[in-house]
Formats: structure tokens, sequence, C-alpha cells
């Protein structure tokens, strides 16, 4: 066997070389480990035709001889050390070079490179003679300066690669050891629990107050940043220096809020009151152009008008009308919102209101400065706007809600009311009787609420969910009522007919009855509730099992403020959602809580969420010892009377 010099030129690769699929993988690192070290080991090769020797061994490293020498990197008569064999001994002597060999662990690859570095070389310097990025060759080295138990345990096979990276967030071998030591059982290899405990003293750049304060800031400022080679997080270490820098930050924007006339200005802290407590004052339209201001006007006025001709249409059948009459409003609200978008630009606040008012300033998502500008703390008061009374006397308060609203809301919870009245005979029983006994009794002294005992039937109905689940249950009631007798010709038979029911069967029709004449109220504040609201309360019903609020007919006819009230007596965080969306445009807090109410039918939804009701709509209970009576567990069919 011998050793010759070989033109690359006169080397081509053997069909003999048992390797038949090439790996192109660290073609690079290999080539330029070539260039760097020259080739660290001989070809194998057999004569060949024409003067040319076959590679039997070392296919790979001829592949790389050839690129260097068509990209210039070599002469084109390099030639490179190779051993001639016995071409009957070829092929195995391929099979022992591709099998016969165990290639470096990984944790020796790792303290090479360290020692690499510690001999002066740049990262850079490794990266080019070894053909890789510099960032692979100071993650190696990285890896070999991990603490050597920690190294030791990863030869071992007891810390996995994915650990020992999590391990080398910080080159502090006592705080590596003291997190390897507190893990146990699942935590061992858990990279999410290694970094953790290791960056538990640090602030993510992620964080909304680094992104507030900027990256750049804080290391102009002096701060120490820690970058994580493996899953390229940046920790800041300064978590003080971090703090005051976002301090200054906001205390320069209180500065240009107290310059614009604001009564108070304050960062929000957990003392502070929550903006969705506050009170706000509006920006009002300054100098805006008088063509939008009027189209304003306009549009507000046709919403009312509409509101009164849909209010006025309830009772009708005619559901194209009323259908054409929604759409209708539906389209002015839309251009109402556009224009009142539009007249924001031109929007500023009243000086005099201002003097009273304040703002909170605050961090928001994503780093950006959340400011919440003309807050009313409670207590305070606005001042009298001009032209108004003196205040010697209280201006008139606007209604909580919209005409229209209300009506709905008495119309929704009437429905309910009937359900249940209708479900319970004995309840309604007592009501009737107890009404008619003090209209006829003692009819100066005794005011009627809830019900019209003179038997007109009521139409609670809304303008938005007509037919919901209350109307489909007081149906179900009916259907089951004994009611063959009405079909009779002759009040005479007729009323034959009816005494002959059964009790059951007369205390059911009358309840039904009284049901349908009951009046689309709210309920009261008074301190003492009336019979009906009694009544009421004794079903053991709630008008939340009937309605619950929708886009549609609540959530969109309600003041942002209301929305925030209202999410956070229903959002998991309660006060902390309403606060970091109390600048939300209206619209999105609408399709927030749209999505939270419609889960109210799902077993698993939080009770908050199922039970909740604006105020006036529950079945409000009374300070009395008397159990809710249970509505009859089956409806008796209706039993024809010949």
């Amino acid at each position: 066997m011998t050793y010759q010099q070989i033109e690359i030129n006169h080397l081509e690769r053997s069909p003999l070389n048992v390797r038949k699929t090439d790996s192109h993988a660290a073609m690079e690192e290999l080539k330029a480990s070539i260039v760097a070290h020259g080739l660290m080991q001989n070809l194998v090769v057999v004569p060949a035709k024409k003067g040319k020797f076959s590679v039997v061994a070392g296919g790979r490293r001829l592949e790389a001889l050839i690129q260097l020498r068509d990209e210039g990197k070599l002469p084109d008569d390099h030639s490179v050390p190779c051993r001639i064999a016995d071409p009957a001994e070829a092929a195995e002597l391929s099979l022992a070079e591709n099998t016969v060999r165990q290639a470096m662990h990984p944790a020796d690859e790792f303290e090479a490179f360290a020692a690499l570095i510690e001999q002066k070389l740049t990262a850079a310097q490794v990266a080019e003679r070894f053909g890789t990025t510099e960032r692979h060759v100071l993650q190696r080295m990285k890896l070999g300066r991990v603490a050597p138990k920690l190294l030791t345990a990863y030869r071992a096979g007891d810390v996995t690669l994915d650990a020992l990276m999590a391990f080398a967030v910080t080159d502090d071998h006592k705080r590596q050891l003291s997190v390897w030591k507190s893990l146990e059982g699942w935590q061992v290899n858990n990279v999410r629990q290694i970094r953790g405990k290791l960056t538990d003293t640090l602030t993510d750049a992620d964080d909304d107050v680094v992104k507030f304060v900027g990256l750049e800031a804080y290391r102009a400022a002096g701060g120490r940043v820690r970058e994580d080679l493996f899953s390229e997080d940046v920790y800041l270490e300064d978590s003080a220096l971090l703090e005051r820098l976002a301090n200054e930050k906001l205390d320069a924007e209180v500065e240009k809020l107290r310059a614009e006339g604001w009564g108070w200005v304050e960062i929000e802290s957990d003392d502070s009151i929550p903006a969705y407590r506050c009170g706000r004052i509006e920006a009002k339209p300054v100098d805006a152009p008088e063509e939008l201001l009027s189209l304003q006007s306009q549009l507000e006025v046709e919403i009312r008008d509409l509101d009164e001709v849909i209010e006025a249409t309830w009772e009708s059948e005619d559901s194209e009308e009323e259908e054409r009459l929604d759409t209708k409003r539906s389209e002015v609200q839309e251009r109402l919102d556009a224009l009142e978008e539009q007249l924001e630009t031109y929007a500023a606040f009243d000086p005099a209101e201002m003097a009273n008012a304040g703002c909170l300033v605050s961090i928001g998502h994503d780093g950006e400065l959340d400011l919440a500008r003309g807050l009313v703390k409670p207590g305070d008061h606005r001042p009298a706007a001009a032209g108004a009374n003196d205040g010697s006397t209280a201006a008139k308060e606007k209604p909580e809600f919209s005409q229209s609203l209300i009506a709905d809301l008495k119309a929704y919870r009437t429905q309910a009311a009937q359900a249940e009245i209708a479900s319970h005979p004995d309840i309604a029983f007592d009501l009737l009787v107890f009404h008619v006994a003090c209209d006829v009794l003692s009819p100066s002294s005794f005011l009627r609420e809830g019900i019209d005992v003179s038997f007109r039937q009521s139409y609670p109905r809304p303008s938005v969910e007509k037919d919901g689940i209350a109307t489909k249950r007081l149906e179900a009631i009916r259907e089951g009522l004994s009611l063959a007798w009405l079909e009779i010709d002759g009040e005479d038979e007729r009323f034959d007919a009816f005494r002959q029911l059964p009790d059951d069967d007369k205390r059911r029709i009358l309840a039904y009855s009284t049901a349908l004449t009951l009046k689309p109220s709210l309920a009261g504040s008074g301190e003492f509730p009336s019979a009906y609201e009694i009544a009421l309360s004794l079903t053991g019903g709630s008008v939340a099992e009937y309605w619950r609020p929708t886009k549609d007919n609540y959530l969109s006819r309600i003041t942002r403020e209301q929305l925030l009230a209202a999410g956070s007596e229903v959002m998991l965080s309660g006060k902390e959602w309403a606060i970091a969306h109390r600048d939300d445009k209206k619209g999105a807090l609408v399709e927030v809580l749209d999505t939270t109410f419609a889960a109210s039918g799902k077993p698993d939804t939080r009770d908050a969420i199922k039970n909740w009701l604006p105020k006036g709509m529950e079945f409000r209970a009374v300070a009395q010892e008397a159990e809710p009576i249970e509505a009859p567990k089956k409806v008796r069919k209706a039993k024809q009377v010949a």
C-alpha cells in the first residue's frame, strides 16, 4: 500500500464507494476546515482508466475540494495526499471508513470551542476557520462554560441538551448548581422551569415597561443586558434603573398634561381611583364646520323619530315594516357614528370643566402610553355650563337609558314575569285576590302596581327578539290548559262546561289569565317592595333564564361607561379588565361583551355571566322567611269537554 500526492483534476468518485447517498449538510464547514487546516485525512483511491484514480473513501472530501477549486479558493493543479489501495480491498476499506468510527460527543465539542476562544481567537475567526456562523461558535462556547458538574451530568444522560442550553442563560456556576439542586422530578429537564428560576430577578425585554422606556435608552443609561443565545430572549439586569427611567418618562407626560390645564394628573397606582369608577367630561367640537354640526343634529333627530315610530309599531303584525324600520335605524346610526368620529378631530375640552377634572397616566399594552383624559372623581361635581341656572336648582339628570331601551327592558322582564306567574297558580291566586280585595275594600289607600285586575291583556313586545324563551314557554303553558269549553256556543253551556273542570285546571287557567294582565315595569329601588314584586320573588324564577344581553337588544344601546361597568362585574379580571379597556372604542367593547354573554348557555360558564342583569330587570329577593314556591312539575294536558 503506497501514498501519493495526486492533483484534484485526476480524481473521480469510484462506483465502489459504499456511501451512495450524499449528505450535503455541513459542506460549508468542511470546506472552511480544508482552507484553514488543509486536508487532515487522506483520500483512499484505486487506479482507473486514462491515468485517473477513483476515490473509494473520502467522497465528501473530494466534493469539497472540487467546489473549492471551482470557487477559485484552490489552484487547478492543487494536489492532495492519497492512499493507493488494491482494487480487491476497495469496497471493504470504504465500508470500514464509513462504519468503524464514532462521532465526538457534543460536550467535547463545546469545551473545544471554548478552549479556542481562550487562546485569544475571536468568535468570528473560529467561525471562519470552521465554516460556521459566529452565533454557532458563541453558542458552543457558552455551553462549554456551563458548570462542570452539569456537563458531566449531560455526558451521563442525566441532563438533556435543551436543559443545558437553559442553564447557559447565566455564567454564574453557583446559581446554575443552586437551581439544579432545587429542581424536583418533572422539573429536572423542564426548560421553562430552569430558565424561569435563573431569570426571576431579571426583566424580559418583551415586558411592557421595557418597550415603554426603550431598550436603547436603557442601554444608553448604563443598563446591563443579558442575551439568551438559545432562545433569542433578552433580559435586563438593572430593574431599579428601568423603573427610574419609566418614572421619568411618565413624569414628563404628567407635566405636559398639567400644562393643558387639568385640575389633577396622576400616575396610575394601586391607590388610584379606577377610571371606570370616575365620571367623564366630554370634549366638544370647536370650530367644527357648521354643516357637520347641522348634519349631526339632523341625524340625532332622525334616530329619535325612528325610535318613536318603532315603539308605536310594537303591537302591529307587520314584521316586514318592523324589519324595514330597524334596518333604517341601523343605517342612520352608522352614519351618525362615522360623523361623530369625524367631529372628534375638532373636539376640545371646556377649560372650566378641565379645572375640576383630571387624567390618569399609565403604561398600557405593548408599552404604549395610556392616557385617560377628562375623569371626574366620585364626589367631585362638574361646573355648571354657561347659560345654565346659578346652581340653586340641580339640572335635570339625563336618564340612565334611552326611552326605547327602557321600554324594551320592561317588555323583556314582563315576558319573564308572565311565564313565571303562569307557572305558579298558588302565587297567581294570592296576587289576584289580594289586588281585588284591596281595590274593592280600600280603593283610596291602595296604589295598584304591576297587575291590571280588570283583565285587559298586556302585550309586552320589545323591538328586538320579540319571540324569545319567555314567549315560547308561555305558549307551552297555554297548550297544556283545558280550554275546549271556550269553543262551545252559548254562554250558559260554556259556563256549565267550565264548572265541570277540576279545581287544578281552573287554577291553572286563572294563573295564565292573571299572567297576561301584567304591565311592563322594572323593579323599583324603594325600601318597601310591592305585592307584585314580592310575588315575582316567590316564584324563584330569574329573568336571566329568559333573556341575556346581546349586541342588538342591549349592548349597542348603552354608553361606554355602562359597558365598562358591566364588564367589571362579569369579566374574570373584573376591575382590571375595565381599567385595561377604558379607552377602547364603544364598538370594540360591545363585541367583547356580546361574545362573553353569548356563552351564557354553556354549562361551564361562570355564574357572573349567566346571572348578570341590568339594574331593575331582576326579580328582587324580599326580606322574609317564605321560601320560593316551586312550579308544578307537570302541566295537565287539555281536557276535551263534550
